[in-house]
């Protein structure tokens, strides 16, 4: 699969705590979740950047090297995007929002009809 890494902007938007947690709480958080997520660049598939990823899987965690911003590497679900499946690099800095199960489940199930 193509890992695309998206960028996002820098504002006070997103959710300080996810930061704080550990590699395993921060999987355990955003797996099978619905995410907001702000893109910084311009989207292919929005026109505001605003973009809603069910998080199926996360392989890696990390820190990127020249900023230090935290990143998780996997496979996601784009909900904007047909529900397509695809390998994406996100900021944690980008993610706004983490639907809980209830929400999520009522999202996905919007989503197919």
């Amino acid at each position: 699969m193509k890992n695309t890494t998206t960028t996002t902007t820098t504002t006070t938007r997103f959710d300080h705590a996810l930061y704080g947690l550990s590699d395993e709480d921060l999987k355990t958080k955003l797996t099978n979740r619905v995410v907001t997520y702000f893109n910084s660049d311009e989207s292919s598939v929005k026109n505001d950047g605003v973009r809603q990823f069910v998080i199926k899987s996360i392989d890696y965690t990390g820190h990127a090297k020249g900023s230090g911003r935290r990143y998780i590497q996997g496979e996601v679900q784009d909900l904007d995007d047909g529900g397509k499946t695809k390998f994406r690099t996100l900021h944690v800095a980008g993610i706004e929002k983490v639907k809980g199960r209830v929400a999520t489940a009522y999202q996905l199930a919007k989503s197919v009809f």
